[in-house]
C-alpha cells in the first residue's frame, strides 16, 4: 500500500487543481466582484426597441413584470470582474440580479445569483462573446448556464434555475428586447 501512495496524492493533486481552474474560470465568466448593489423601483418601460439600450434599462423593464428578480448589481469599468466592460469590442453595460427563487444565503453581502445581461455597441461584438461563452459552457457540467441573445443583448441564467424558469426569463428577454 504504502507504494502506491505517490500516485493517490498525485490523483487527489491534479483533481483539485482541476477545481481550483474550473472555479476560477467560471468566475471569470459569471463574475465573483461585486460592488454596486441595489434594489431598484424599475421604470415604467414595457419594451426597449432602440440600439442604445443599457443592461439596466433592460432588466428594469424585465423587473416590473416579474416578481422573481430581486437585488440588482449593476458593472462599470471598475467593478467589472471581467475587465471587459467599454473596452474595445466589449460589452458597452452589463448587470447582474438575483433569482429569489435561488438560496443566496451562501453569497457574500454585495454578491448575487440568477442570471447576467450584457449590452453590445454590435451585433458582431455580441455574437463572438456568445460564442465564446457557449464554447466554455460547453466543456463541462461545472460552467453550464442558459445563453439567449437578441439584439444587440445577451441574458445568462445560472444552471441552478430550472428549464421551466429559464423559459420564463427567456419569454420576457424576447419581448423586452426589440
Amino acid at each position: 500500500m504504502k507504494k502506491n501512495t505517490p500516485i493517490y496524492i498525485l490523483i487527489i493533486t491534479n483533481f483539485i487543481i482541476i477545481l481550483l481552474l474550473g472555479y476560477m474560470v467560471l468566475n471569470t465568466l459569471i463574475g465573483d466582484d461585486t460592488t454596486d448593489v441595489y434594489s431598484q423601483k424599475p421604470t415604467n418601460t414595457s419594451s426597449i426597441s432602440k440600439k442604445e439600450y443599457s443592461a439596466e434599462e433592460i432588466i428594469n423593464s424585465m423587473k416590473e413584470k416579474s416578481t422573481n428578480i430581486g437585488k440588482i448589481v449593476v458593472f462599470s469599468s471598475d467593478n467589472d470582474p471581467n475587465n471587459l466592460l467599454g473596452r474595445p469590442n466589449q460589452y458597452t453595460s452589463k448587470i447582474q440580479f438575483e433569482d429569489v427563487r435561488i438560496d443566496q444565503s451562501y453569497l457574500n453581502e454585495n454578491e448575487v445569483k440568477g442570471g447576467t445581461i450584457e449590452v453590445f455597441s454590435s451585433k458582431k461584438d455580441m455574437e463572438n462573446r456568445k460564442s465564446y461563452i457557449e464554447s466554455i459552457s460547453s466543456q463541462s457540467s461545472l460552467f453550464a448556464q442558459y445563453i439567449y441573445s437578441k439584439g444587440y443583448a445577451i441574458l445568462r441564467l445560472e444552471c441552478d434555475i430550472t428549464p421551466e424558469q429559464a423559459k420564463e426569463y427567456e419569454e420576457l428577454f424576447y419581448q423586452i428586447v426589440k
